[in-house]
């Protein structure tokens, strides 16, 4: 994407809705954090003020039963103040990864999806995002629940990822879809009217479900499906269209199953690793309505 600090009206058509990242999560973190770290420092200052004589092992056991001991009080003060410092690290480290992830503003456009980081303002238009990814993370991860968007123009640029904390993102995740459509459609239909095909870049399913589990959900290897008036192309196998009768889409299982006149299934995999599955549905829906006619003849 190119920087874009003005964009002319016409070129983006009329701003939708802005949506911005709550700062409460940062906040909470970094106060936590503080408290964590003075808490470290608390407990090291109690190690000077011991009365005289404690000394010897220090023994006990928790409330599930499991034992511990020390050598000295001492070296329980070190050990707990160790500790707190070790989890005020991680409350900061996780406040430095989540300011970095909720630092961008967006503004949808009627025609793009403005990004804007640290001033700096980047301008897609929905026209050229060829791969919208949409996937769950976090403990609704294995739920289906899309709670992330990511979007890019094509394979050769970084997604830029879109996390739940935005507020309104749900509002957001349907404007971008709906938005999305209505811009790339056009020239799909166009590509396919020519003779031409159109790709769609797939996850698999066990590669949907590794991602849910191991996390690391932007590194993603993809195989494409060709489209095309006449056949549908996945994994070395055509398809033609005119032998494809039903889509269907199940909410319980998250898949989407493509199935032929002999009830034979050509393709099925969980909707959301097909990028744009969107504008892949809405395909599939335009070839089968321009077929229909012929369709009935039979």
């Amino acid at each position: 994407m190119q920087p874009s600090p003005t964009q002319a009206p016409s070129a983006t058509g009329e701003l939708i809705a802005s949506f911005r990242h709550g700062k409460g999560f940062l906040m909470f973190s970094l106060i936590f954090g503080v408290v964590l770290l003075g808490l470290a420092v608390f407990v090291l200052y109690l190690g000077t003020i011991l009365p005289a004589g404690s000394e010897g092992p220090v023994a006990g056991e928790t409330s599930r039963g499991l034992s511990f001991s020390f050598s000295s009080p001492q070296t329980l003060i070190y050990a707990t103040s160790a500790l707190l410092a070790v989890i005020a690290l991680g409350v900061f480290a996780a406040y430095a990864w989540h300011k970095r992830l909720r630092a961008p503003v967006y503004n949808v456009f009627e025609l793009g999806i403005e990004r804007i980081v640290n001033d700096q303002r980047h301008y897609t238009a929905f026209a050229d995002i060829e791969d919208l990814y949409l996937f769950g993370s976090g403990q609704t991860a294995m739920t289906g629940m899309i709670t992330n968007l990511a979007y890019r123009r094509n394979a050769s640029e970084p997604f830029h990822r879109v996390i739940e904390s935005l507020k309104g993102f749900y509002q957001f995740q349907q404007l971008v879809r709906e938005r999305h459509v209505l811009a790339r459609m056009p020239a799909v239909v166009a590509t396919l009217e020519a003779g031409g095909s159109v790709t769609f870049n797939c996850i698999n399913s066990g590669q949907v479900w590794g991602k849910r589990v191991s996390g690391n959900f932007l590194k993603i290897t993809t195989s494409p499906i060709l489209v095309s008036r006449t056949f549908l192309h996945y994994k070395g196998e055509n398809v033609s269209m005119a032998s494809l009768r039903t889509v269907d889409l199940n909410a319980w299982t998250e898949n989407v199953v493509i199935k032929d006149e002999s009830g034979k299934v050509v393709l099925s995999t969980i909707a959301t690793g097909i990028l744009s599955h969107d504008v892949f549905l809405n395909t599939l829906d335009a070839l089968f309505a321009a077929q229909e006619p012929a369709r009935e003849l039979v």
